[in-house]
């Protein structure tokens, strides 16, 4: 059972790399298999198809990396802890493509996103399902964060969601043009600024 567990997750992030440097056309079964040295019964066993290893890998390493989803439910008490904490994660997945090879975590997913939005006709939907979800988390994390009155009570959860989350899309945007990807520092300076605006 471990081993197989062990053996999907480094197919997803051989095919993660793989995709990131190549259009989904270009990536060949031959070339998964000498990413991952495994055999390409073994990839059919786990995903059917290469379509089905790039949804599942587009699932786990897009929509469920540097996910505000990922956020326990201790550190969603309160904006400040929350969007600190989300930060530190996004770090913790970062250095964790670095450790891969993936020296900008944007630009790999740029890529990725670029080829699935070409090939994968559900992609479109799936890309605004997750943006609706974030924000929705966003929005019951400030709404609380206005309830127990951290920031001002007439502050309007809707649009500071947007503004958070179109804090972090921006500097993830900026960040596939420079060297190693988004700038975290630069992000919390953002994010800061907004919170000092609500805050009581």
């Amino acid at each position: 059972m471990k081993k197989g567990i062990a053996t999907r997750s480094k197919l997803l992030n051989d095919a993660f790399k793989l995709f990131s440097e190549k259009s989904y056309e270009k990536v060949s079964f031959s070339e998964l298999e000498k990413a991952s040295h495994i055999s390409r019964g073994s990839m059919v066993y786990y995903f059917k198809n290469k379509e089905g290893l790039f949804l599942e890998m587009l699932k786990t390493m897009i929509f469920n990396k540097s996910s505000v989803k990922s956020v326990p439910t201790a550190y969603r008490q309160s904006l400040l802890s929350f969007y600190n904490y989300f930060i530190e994660m996004i770090e913790r997945d970062r250095q964790s493509l670095n450790d891969m090879g993936i020296i900008n975590i944007n630009k790999a997913m740029c890529n990725i996103e670029m080829s699935a939005l070409s090939n994968i006709p559900s992609f479109k939907d799936e890309a605004l399902k997750w943006y609706d979800i974030e924000n929705n988390i966003w929005c019951e994390v400030i709404r609380h964060a206005i309830e127990i009155k951290e920031i001002s009570t007439s502050a309007n959860a809707s649009v500071l969601a947007h503004l958070f989350e179109k804090i972090y899309l921006g500097n993830s945007f900026i960040g596939v043009f420079s060297l190693s990807g988004i700038d975290l520092r630069e992000m919390k300076k953002d994010f800061d600024y907004l919170y000092e605006l609500i805050k009581l």
